[in-house]
This record gives structure tokens, C-alpha cells and sequence, in this order.
């Protein structure tokens, strides 16, 4: 059984927050069958009392912050803090003691945590191919993008939509997502891992995010169908923009592509229109504006549910746009977390193209969306703007693209995908 908890806290370390009085909550999940604990999320909240009053609006927010957890500790809750919690079945407990302590007297039975009323209440779970998935793929976790190594392959010539950030210009040694100095045939990638393995021994992940959309041509999912075959061993990661996701998520999982990201920059179609100009549907209509942005929308959200559905670990990717969707991700997270994506990544904006006079958002303006959405899921930050032809362990800084392919790079487009 897992049983989440939130315990308030000002560093980490002990229960010494108030309910009304916290501004951070530290999230665990606890395995009670394997007998073990980690804590999973750090939550930031504006505290819902000043000068020691109930204010309705941030007790809501504070409660709404935390309503996936079965408990929450914290020194003391107040009767107006316990109705709102009890509403939304989350178990408020009263204790003055070091974290550690608290997880280690649920665990052995010396604190009664979850009573009658609350052991047949479903929370959602994080995605157990997640958990797994954290250990090896350097996008997943911060601690793999410091160990584990992944290539991308660029198989995936053409893009199906027109986003306003893209630009399409030829670099070879330009550090961007959608960048590549060549694109591959399925079976020359599969050659070219052979050569990767050599490079880059800690390799896990093979994925492919460009320099086109994945999933525009049959490229990307040929090359899969022929990685599995020959390297079974290594988890396959796929970036789309989701726009054909719907019609080809069951070929995904049918190969045994482990994850997928996808790129949702807004489910709002007005907002999503100031992004994107166009999407280009398989009978090569062109559709513009807001009906383009509600096609989009549509299939991001359906591709992302089935994907879900089928057992696919879903990635979100969100470029932060300054004044246009940067209060808006946070409904973004939201959604996606109840479709039951797994982590977002928040990439903030590369000033170019048609939004080449907007300002790229600040470190803490970045930070402030991201805590935000926090609050409905986990939020990864350590992107490394990876190249759709990159290889290597993402947190060591170096690429290895040059050597890989080192005498057998082609002039071609960029496309800049933010995959």
C-alpha cells in the first residue's frame, strides 16, 4: 500500500509549521508492503492565515495544494483548516517532531495514520513505470541526468505544425532543441548506436525529438520497430508535438516505446493561437488560427489520455512564453497531471523567429511558474536544450554528436521543435 503525506515544514527536517502558518510542504509517499519511504516533492504556498485570520481563498488554495495526500502533519490545525480537509479526505494530524521520526513510527505501527474512513479512498498514484523510469533516463530525474547517457537519433525530417519560436536555419554546432547536422535512415540509426554505445557506455535512453515532429512521418516508429530488435536493453523515449498522437498512439505501444513526451504549450486555443500559427493534417490541409489551435488541443489531450491508458510514462514539455501563457502553464499542469501524465518540463523561451522581440523569462520568473505548477505535478529542471542529435550523460555538459557523426554531416533545416 502507498500512503502519501504532506508534512509542513520550514526546512525539511522537523514538523514545525502551523497548518495556516506553512508556506512549504514536503510531500513522502509511503510503502508500507516494502517497508520503505522517499519523499517525492517539495509544494510552496502562500500561508492561508495572516495575522492569525482564516482567510477562505488561501485555505482553499493551501488545501488544493495538498488534496492528493491521505494525511497531513503540521503543529497544529485548526477547526476551520480540519473541515476543509476532512471535505476534501485528506487526514489532518497534530504533531511536534523530526520528519524522520513521524515516517518511522508510521512504518513500524506506532502512530495510527489512516483510519476506517480514509483506507478506501483512491488518491492518484505516480505511474510505476515512472518510478522505474526515474532511475535510468537522464529527463526524468535529476539524479540520472548527472549518470545516465542517451542519444537522439534524427530520423524525423518534417514538422506537421508552425510554431511562432521556430526558426529554420542551418547550425552545426549550435546547443537547441530541433538542431541536427544530418537525419538518419531507420537502419543508419540503428548502425549508430553501435558506434553511441562505444562513445557513451553509460547510454539507457535511445530518443528520437526531431529535427521534424516524430510523428509527422512513419520515420521515427520504423526506427523504433528496429532499436527494440537489436537493443532491447535500452528504454525508448519519443517526442511529439501530439498533433497526430491520437491515430498512432496504439503503433507506440504496440513496439514497446516505454515514454513519450509531448509538447503542450496551452489547452486554451485563444492562448494557443498566439503560439502556433498553423497545423497541417494528413490530407495536407492547412488550419489556422483558433481552429488550428483546437485541433491541437484536442489531439494532445486524447493522444495523452490513451497513451496513459496504455501504460506510456508522459512526459509534458511547456515552452514559457513572457505576456502570453506564463500564468497559463499552471492550468497546463493541471490538466495533464489528471490525464495522468507523469512530470513536466518547463523550457523557457528562446527569443527568435516571430517572437524574436520577446524577452527570454528570468530565472525567477521561470521559478514561479514552476512552483505553481508544482502543485498538481512533479516538475523536472535540469533541461539541457539537448540537440535532436545529441549524445551523451545530459548533465555532464559535453556533447558527443561531433564525434559520432564526425565526417558524415549534411546541410539541412533547422527546426526548432523545443522537443
Amino acid at each position: 500500500m502507498i500512503i502519501r503525506t504532506a508534512f509542513a515544514t520550514s526546512d525539511g527536517v522537523s514538523v514545525d509549521r502551523h497548518f495556516g502558518a506553512a508556506e512549504r510542504f514536503d510531500i513522502y509517499e509511503i510503502n508500507t508492503e516494502e517497508d520503505d519511504y522517499k519523499r517525492v516533492e517539495i509544494r510552496q504556498v502562500e500561508r492561508a492565515c495572516l495575522d492569525h485570520k482564516h482567510h477562505d481563498e488561501r485555505m482553499d488554495a493551501v488545501t488544493e495544494t495538498i488534496d492528493d495526500c491521505h494525511a497531513v502533519f503540521a503543529e497544529c490545525s485548526g477547526n476551520g483548516a480540519r473541515t476543509v480537509l476532512e471535505r476534501k479526505q485528506v487526514q489532518a494530524i497534530d504533531v511536534d517532531r523530526p520528519v524522520i521520526m513521524v515516517l518511522d513510527n508510521i512504518l513500524h505501527g506506532k502512530v495510527k495514520l489512516i483510519d476506517s474512513r480514509y483506507t478506501e479512498v483512491e488518491k492518484p498514484r505516480k505511474n510505476l513505470n515512472f518510478q522505474h523510469l526515474q532511475k535510468k533516463h537522464p529527463c526524468m530525474s535529476g539524479g540520472a541526468n548527472m549518470t545516465a547517457g542517451r542519444i537522439h537519433l534524427p530520423v524525423s525530417p518534417s514538422c506537421n505544425i508552425q510554431c511562432k519560436f521556430c526558426t529554420r536555419r542551418f547550425d552545426k554546432s549550435l546547443i537547441r532543441p530541433g538542431v541536427s547536422s544530418l537525419v538518419l535512415k531507420p537502419q543508419e540509426a540503428v548502425e549508430t548506436i553501435k558506434r553511441a554505445k562505444e562513445l557513451c557506455p553509460e547510454l539507457s535512453v535511445v530518443g528520437i525529438a526531431g529535427p521534424g515532429d516524430t510523428l509527422a512521418t512513419d520515420s521515427a516508429l520504423e526506427t523504433f520497430a528496429l532499436v527494440k530488435k537489436e537493443y532491447p536493453e535500452l528504454i525508448s523515449c519519443l517526442s511529439t508535438n501530439g498533433f497526430c498522437l491520437p491515430k498512432k498512439v496504439d503503433r507506440i505501444a504496440e513496439i514497446g516505446i516505454e515514454t513519450i513526451t509531448v509538447t503542450v504549450n496551452a489547452i486554451d486555443p485563444e492562448i494557443e493561437a498566439q503560439i502556433n500559427e498553423f497545423v497541417i493534417d494528413e490530407n495536407g490541409v492547412k488550419h489556422e488560427g483558433i481552429e488550428g489551435a483546437e485541433l491541437l488541443i484536442k489531439n494532445q489531450l486524447e493522444g495523452i489520455k490513451r497513451a496513459v491508458e496504455l501504460g506510456i510514462v508522459v512526459k509534458i514539455n511547456s515552452v514559457m512564453v513572457p505576456g502570453i501563457n506564463s500564468s497559463h502553464i499552471e492550468e497546463v499542469a493541471k490538466k495533464v497531471s489528471e490525464l495522468g501524465a507523469s512530470i513536466l518540463n518547463i523550457i523557457p523561451l528562446i527569443p527568435q523567429n516571430g517572437m524574436a522581440d520577446i524577452p527570454a523569462p528570468t530565472c525567477h520568473e521561470l521559478e514561479e511558474v514552476r512552483q505553481r505548477a508544482g502543485r498538481y505535478i512533479e516538475v523536472f529542471r535540469h533541461c539541457q536544450h539537448c540537440r535532436a542529435d545529441a549524445l551523451g550523460i545530459p548533465g555532464s555538459g559535453k556533447d558527443l554528436h561531433t564525434e559520432l557523426y564526425k565526417g558524415r554531416t549534411e546541410e539541412v533545416a533547422e527546426t526548432f521543435s523545443h522537443g
